[in-house]
């Protein structure tokens, strides 16, 4: 009885041994993300953005960050600030394994400073003889600009007319040369803000784009490109 008794405690042993593993599923971690932050704000001079509590991100206002690598397939905390304030601490995102992602982050500090939602990026093949661009209007202080218009090199770039917060919902193929971009007021030859002698080169994706120049100023916008 008792050979029987260590027998079947044995074979306890072994079964519970060898089913530890039963069930356990690994998922492969994916590769890292990429996110760039732009600053349109109204009135933050540096807008800081702590990733995952660790990567910190600044963009001077009107210009974008580079590109920071920011771990994918789980959620990620963002902090959104100045460096020396916190505006926002309870945004989480999950983003895709290389994925590539652009945050304009806009608004005031007397209201609201917060992100637009987010722009998918692209990459374009080493071997592209052409490039891409993307347009999103980002002044928001507009009377005659809240509708506009995207002119490069004296002919109509692309066919949508833009309010703002809105991007175009595709990418034109430009050749490489030299550029020159307008912002007009829709429907009109008014020209609102130019971008003059921008070289487009191959193999490139591009993200032009409106802000307000002057806090509080209508229709006073001004216009860049990464």
């Amino acid at each position: 009885m008792n050979k029987q008794r260590t027998h079947i405690a044995i074979l306890f042993i072994a079964i519970h041994a060898t089913s530890c593993g039963d069930g356990v599923i690994t998922f492969p971690v994916p590769d890292p993300a990429q996110v760039r932050i732009v600053n349109v704000t109204q009135n933050v001079p540096t807008v800081r953005v702590i990733f995952d509590s660790t990567i910190v991100v600044d963009a001077q206002r009107g210009k974008a960050s580079n590109f920071a690598q920011v771990a994918a397939g789980r959620p990620i905390a963002f902090t959104l600030g100045s460096p020396s304030t916190v505006f926002r601490s309870n945004l989480r995102y999950t983003l895709g394994g290389n994925a590539r992602v652009i945050l304009f982050a806009r608004g005031d500090t007397n209201g609201l400073v917060e992100f637009r939602r987010e722009i998918q990026d692209t990459t374009i093949p080493s071997q592209s003889p052409n490039s891409v661009i993307r347009f999103t209007h980002m002044a928001e202080n507009v009377d005659k600009a809240y509708f506009v218009e995207v002119w490069s090199n004296g002919t109509r770039l692309m066919a949508q007319d833009y309010e703002p917060g809105i991007s175009s919902p595709a990418y034109t193929v430009l050749q490489p040369g030299t550029y020159s971009f307008e912002i007009r007021e829709a429907g009109t030859t008014n020209v609102l803000a130019t971008l003059k002698d921008v070289t487009i080169t191959a193999a490139r994706s591009y993200m032009l784009y409106t802000y307000d120049r002057q806090q509080q100023a209508t229709d006073n916008i001004t216009l860049d490109i990464f």
